[in-house]
This record gives structure tokens, sequence and C-alpha cells, in this order.
């Protein structure tokens, strides 16, 4: 009996420590994807990662942001107008999650359906989940912005210290120049830490006001 309870622990140990590695890999790791071509008339994308019901919305069961996120709506809904007035591609991020422990430790809980904050400005179909900090991990997003000959991303959203972040990572492993709108983003980090990392790595950073006078 004692092997056998031997045993029985040492498979849930690897279960466990297999679990824990996936999860780490989902959290904090950018994905790895092709380069991409030098397009002869590039364009530029604004996204919208993660600015959903439940995390910033307006029946928030587990917010990201401290404040709440009323400032920064209104100043991504200028940009998503913005974009759309000057050809830019506009593509929104979803987090969603599945209800296992290791998920659930991070924080993360699917309740339902989960849907764009009613809030922000919807001007397409552009809509994708993803299950990791890394938009890029949804091949139909990547797959939009090859179709649409996109080198340039700006991004906008939550959580400035991990999902912007790693999906910045994950547009520089594949060659995009990007930047992050610093007051369109948020999260409960010290902003002055996370900017720092952004420097650090070589993700441009800008305000709105700048993007607002340079786009078209």
């Amino acid at each position: 009996m004692k092997i056998i309870a031997l045993i029985l622990v040492a498979a849930f140990s690897a279960l466990a420590l297999v679990a824990a590695a996936m999860l780490v890999r989902s959290m904090f790791m950018a994905t790895r994807g092709r380069k991409i071509s030098r397009y002869p008339e590039p364009r530029k994308a604004l996204v919208v990662l993660d600015l959903q019901e439940g995390y910033a919305g307006t029946t928030a069961r587990q917010p990201v942001t401290i404040p709440p996120a009323t400032g920064l709506i209104a100043t991504v809904n200028r940009l998503i107008d913005k974009a759309a007035e000057s050809g830019m591609e506009v593509a929104y991020i979803r987090q969603v999650f599945s209800n296992n422990l290791f998920v659930r430790l991070h924080g993360g809980r699917r309740q339902g359906r989960v849907i764009i904050d009613r809030r922000i400005e919807v001007i397409n179909g552009n809509d994708f989940e993803k299950n990791r900090t890394d938009a890029f991990s949804n091949q139909q997003f990547e797959q939009l912005l090859i179709d649409g000959q996109v080198n340039e991303l700006y991004l906008v959203g939550v959580d400035a210290a991990y999902c912007v972040y790693y999906t910045a990572l994950g547009a520089l492993n594949r060659g995009y120049k990007v930047t992050v709108v610093t007051d369109a983003v948020m999260s409960r980090h010290s902003m002055v830490g996370v900017l720092e990392r952004y420097r650090r790595k070589g993700i441009g950073i800008i305000t709105s006001r700048q993007l607002l006078e340079t786009a078209g």
C-alpha cells in the first residue's frame, strides 16, 4: 500500500508540475512566429486589449484597473474614432479562461460569455479571443495583420504589466514596430516601473494626444 501511495503522490506531483509549467508559459512567455514581410504600402493597427465585461466593464467581477477605467474608456474610444477616420486597422482582443484550479489561482474564471466592454466603440468584426497573455497566441488575429499588410501596432487596454506587455513582445518577435499609448493603458502595478520595462525592451511609448495629432 505504501508503494501505491508513493506512486500516486509522485503522479499528482508530476501533474502539478506540468500544469504549473503550462500556466507560467501562458502568463510569462511571449509567443514566437515568422517574421513579417516588407510590405510595399504598410499599414498600422490599433489593438484594443482585454477591455471586456468582467475586467473593466460595467459589471466587473474581476477588476484589473485601479482606479476604475472610466477615463481610459473615453480615451480609447477617441483613438478608435481616429483609427477609423485614418484607415488604420482596429482589432479587439478578449481574454478567456478555463475553469481549472491553476487558472483560478491566476485570478481568471470564465463566467458565461466574455464580451467586449459595452462602453467601447466596436466598429468592425475583428473580435478575437485569447487564453494567454500574448494576443498573438490567436492565429486568426495574427493572420488579420498579415492579410492587412500591417507592420506597426499601437496597443491600448489592460493589463499594462501583463497582456499589453507580452503582446508587445510577441509583436517584436515577429518584426512589428510596437508603441503603447500610455494614457490608454492601465494596471494594478506601478506604471513607472511598467513603462521603464517597455523602454528596456524596445517598446515605444506615446500619449493619446500625440497619436491623435500624428495619425492619418
